[in-house]
């Protein structure tokens, strides 16, 4: 989305195209209005675009009527400019938390219109269900909304605006389907047949050329009367300018958490976006999600948690532990409010979804948040989340015979599939075993830890595949291993994974994993055929972890080779997937820095970093900064670090050492060094082993 916002805020404001992406836009196709709500990098069924506000000269209701060229289209955080070349308009946007203001300089003309449409959402999808509009022409006030569904979780929400212009308009009117109501100065529809019907209003101005009409709108997922509030209390005045300012001055202050020193400006570029697009989601709607207490935190458009529990939660966790507080906040209050206390993945326009892909990863990010010891969760608030997802999240067969079988019955999800939820759930179980184990609840870590060694029940030895035996694989309750081939399992094992890549997801039993595999030569090698065979997925979450198990086993070179091929996806202005609300953008951050984290322990593992200087200022006074001597592109390997002038002979740190400031530094080079290796570095293997050479693109599935 090329529009403005505000970190972690309720509102963005974007524009819209024909021919749009799920986010609503696509860079060469024409602008047909700008809607108030979007998802940030989002794939599959759209969510939101709700309430389209089109400028235009004319009056038109279709949004294939509304469709203009561009031109000197202008993106930026805080501000975004647009010239609508069909009819000359000039449209501009700042932000605020729950409002936006626009700017619309239109020619002279006597036809200047504003619609804006209540009914549609992204690609013009019928969305409302039940709602009206009002208009008063005395004040300039537009308020409306109503009961809308259609958006990526089904459940049905409430969503409310109120706008306000500061021209008074010469007519305004309502619309119902295609019928233009002149003068009629409120409607209403309720859906009852098969397709829902549009709505909207328009106002018609007198225009003089470089005099603009401001547009201010808030919205609300309580009331009209919560987005008038809003709409005051943020944009009092029509000062355009000062709210830019103020907006700037807002994304300087968050972005200004992790700076780059030494690098291209392309480069710089690319960083500061990473973290801007890692600080638009979740969202923080406190006090605006009906059926929950106002003063909790309440955190919105969790789309999912398995996208953002393994980047974007730890970089939070540094440059934002605060609202990783109130994430778990949000948690509580949604455990308190669920009938059965469970804290679903998906929490999207206020409701939960239960649409799970692997666990359930609210106990990860609650267990990372534990380790690393974020200041002011009521932890034992927070435990109690967990022991409820562990004794009652789990499927049935999981919590009775130890893994998710194939043909079980369960509402858990749609999604889930034996493979990955049996191995994911193990690792929840490890995850609350460690917060029970903290907090004193001997009993409960000694169950649950027992139950983190399930993964060991969807662990095939029988599987083999070019040369390598023992796969995870789906299993049935009668016991029965799927006949899944390694290099198949995507959607019917696994969830977007296959049994090869999936087979490495295990962190934490690394060393039993290993074990399976034949020790650590072997493991080894066969993670190295993994990546080169084209096994791994650089553009998905599952694979996220597998370069940095060469760091867990000695051999950090391999670890840095194979972060610098996921980095090198990251090319121009591409990801190597969908964002995910900023999961692929942390990623990169971490690239960026020389460091991944092991989400849900309190551990990172070093591959170097790939330019001079990155440094998180953070938010208890101190700055952590992460030097690298001779960085560039093919200073691949590192050759020796230090913390703070300790020389560091493991490839890995942990969080205390970021949070109480100082240096970590790299020597790098282009080649494999002995550092960190525990003695066993060989030259001539490691010069193999990093050999550049063709790598297919991924072979787990064809469509994906």
């Amino acid at each position: 989305m090329p529009g403005p916002c505000l970190p972690h805020a309720s509102i963005y404001p974007s524009p819209e195209t024909l021919g749009a992406t799920p986010s609503g836009y696509a860079g060469g196709q024409p602008i047909i209005g700008f809607a108030q709500l979007h998802t940030q990098g989002t794939g599959g069924n759209p969510s939101y675009g709700n309430f389209l506000i089109t400028p235009r000269l004319g009056l038109a209701i279709k949004e294939t009527d509304h469709a203009s060229p561009k031109a000197d289209e202008v993106a930026k955080a805080y501000d975004y400019s647009v010239r609508l070349t069909r009819d000359n308009i000039r449209a501009e946007i700042v932000p605020a938390r729950h409002s936006a203001l626009y700017r619309f300089t239109f020619p002279a003309s006597d036809d200047a219109h504003i619609n804006l449409d209540v009914a549609r959402k992204i690609r013009g999808e019928i969305a409302l269900d039940d709602g009206s509009v009002k208009v008063d022409p005395a004040t300039g006030l537009i308020t409306g909304g109503g009961r809308f569904s259609r958006n990526w979780n089904p459940a049905p929400y409430s969503l409310f605006f109120a706008a306000r212009v500061d021209t008074t308009p010469d007519v305004v009117g309502t619309w119902i389907n295609a019928t233009v109501q002149p003068g009629v100065v409120s409607a209403s529809v309720k859906h009852t047949g098969a397709a829902g019907q549009s709505l909207g209003a328009y106002l018609r101005f007198k225009t003089k050329a470089g005099r603009p009409v401001m547009l201010k709108i808030a919205v609300s997922f309580t009331s009209v009367e919560q987005a008038q509030r809003w709409l005051d209390a943020e944009i009092p005045a029509w000062d355009f300018d000062g709210l830019r300012t103020t907006a700037a001055a807002t994304w300087r202050r968050a972005l200004s958490v992790a700076t780059i020193e030494g690098a291209s400006d392309e480069e710089a570029r690319k960083f500061t976006t990473a973290v801007w697009h890692a600080m638009v989601q979740p969202r923080d709607r406190t006090g605006d999600l009906p059926g929950f207490d106002p003063k909790a935190p309440l955190w919105d458009d969790h789309y999912t948690l398995w996208d953002s529990w393994k980047s974007l939660f730890p970089l939070m966790a540094i440059l934002e532990p605060e609202a990783v507080r109130d994430n778990i906040g949000s948690f509580i209050a949604r455990h308190h409010a669920a009938p059965d206390g469970f804290v679903t993945e998906a929490f999207i326009q206020g409701k939960a979804f239960k649409v799970g892909q692997g666990g359930n990863e609210v106990d990860n990010v609650i267990a990372d948040a534990y380790a690393k010891k974020i200041p002011g969760v009521d932890w034992e608030q927070a435990y109690a989340v967990l022991k409820n997802q562990a004794d009652r999240g789990r499927t049935a067969h999981y919590r009775e015979k130890g893994w998710m079988a194939s043909d079980e019955k369960t509402d858990y999800s749609y999604r889930i599939h034996s493979g990955s939820a049996t191995v994911d759930f193990a690792y929840n179980d490890f995850n609350v075993a460690q917060v029970a184990k903290g907090l004193g609840h001997t009993a409960d870590y000694e169950r649950y830890l027992a139950r983190s060694k399930n993964w060991l029940n969807v662990w095939d030895d029988s599987l083999e595949s070019e040369g390598y035996r023992g796969f995870f694989r789906g299993r049935a309750r009668d016991g029965s291993f799927s006949t899944t081939p390694a290099t198949r399992g995507f959607n019917t094992d696994f969830y977007e994974a296959i049994c090869w890549e999936f087979s490495f997801n295990v962190p934490h039993d690394l060393p039993g994993l290993i074990e399976k595999m034949g020790g650590r030569e072997t493991f080894t090698k066969r993670l190295t055929h993994a990546f080169r065979q084209g096994y791994i997925n650089f553009g998905n979450e599952p694979a996220f972890m597998s370069p940095w198990l060469f760091s867990r086993i000695g051999r950090p070179y391999l670890a840095s080779y194979w972060a610098d091929e996921l980095r090198g996806e990251f090319n121009g202005l591409n990801l190597p997937g969908d964002d995910d609300g900023g999961a692929m953008s942390s990623l990169y951050v971490f690239l960026t820095a020389g460091f991944f984290p092991v989400a849900g322990q309190d551990v990172y593992f070093l591959h170097g970093s790939r330019v001079p200087k990155v440094e998180f200022h953070l938010n208890n006074g101190k700055t952590f900064a992460i030097v690298a001597e001779n960085s560039g592109p093919k200073n691949l390997f590192v050759q020796r670090a230090t913390l703070n002038g300790r020389p560091l002979d493991e490839p890995s740190i942990h969080h205390a050492d970021i949070v109480a400031g100082g240096e970590l530094k790299f020597v790098m080079g282009p080649q494999p060094s002995a550092w960190g290796t525990q003695g066993e570095f060989d030259a001539a293997d490691a010069a193999i082993a990093v050999a550049p050479g063709p790598r297919p693109p991924y072979r787990g599935d064809p469509h994906h």
